[in-house]
């Protein structure tokens, strides 16, 4: 799938990273930034996601937009 995603201003930070069954944790890629955008073929069947973090003292709206074949999109708390 393609995806993009982008903040409203302020710089987060991210880790775009997969989980399954037998597979604890497997990261893509990490960074702070405002906005990112690539292609991402899965590793293996699982889990799929972005944790972000806002630590820049201000409110920040996050916006993903993605492409492609997945299966749902959920947030997670």
């Amino acid at each position: 799938m393609t995806y993009e995603w982008s903040t409203d201003g302020a710089a987060v930070n991210f880790d775009l990273h997969a989980d399954a069954p037998g597979i604890d944790y497997h990261r893509y890629e990490r960074g702070s930034t405002a906005q990112a955008s690539g292609e991402l073929k899965a590793a293996f069947t699982g889990m799929h996601g972005w944790f972000w973090r806002n630590r820049s003292g201000k409110p920040a709206t996050i916006t993903l937009r993605v492409r492609g074949d997945y299966v749902a999109v959920r947030r997670v708390m």
